[in-house]
């Protein structure tokens, strides 16, 4: 009969114990296949953290009434490859929101691209169009 090496066997279990760790989420809860635009959105904050930095804004639906919305955006490191900064977005900036909501009708999404009235865009993730 073979031994088994004690270390290996708990590297092994520790590894498979683990794993759920190393899982990330998918985006099936968000309507990938439709682009949200909120126009007139007021940046309340931007959350500059790992795993993924938050936008939040205030806009306004179709019947008046304001809206709160949290975006998911890619991390730090990622924002800075496409030229976002820590105060890129600032309480009180007026912007347009691309973006994929939430498909159970919270307002939640994942942020596309950010577009000031200057007409600067901030890209979140490469641009599909």
């Amino acid at each position: 009969m073979r031994k088994v090496n004690p270390l290996a066997a708990a590297t092994g279990l520790l590894l498979l114990i683990s794993a759920p760790v190393f899982a990330h989420h998918g985006n099936a809860g968000y309507d990938m296949s439709t682009m949200m635009i909120r126009k007139a959105a007021t940046i309340v904050d931007l959350e500059w953290t790992n795993p993924h930095c938050q936008i939040h804004f205030d806009a306004t639906d179709d019947k008046g009434n304001v809206e709160h919305w949290t975006l998911e955006a890619p991390p730090p490191g990622m924002l800075q490859q496409r030229n976002w900064e820590r105060k890129s977005l600032k309480a009180g900036d007026v912007v347009t929101v691309y973006f994929h909501a939430a498909k159970n009708g919270v307002p939640v999404g994942i942020v596309q691209k950010v577009i000031f009235a200057n007409g600067d865009i901030l890209h979140a993730y490469p641009d599909p169009n």
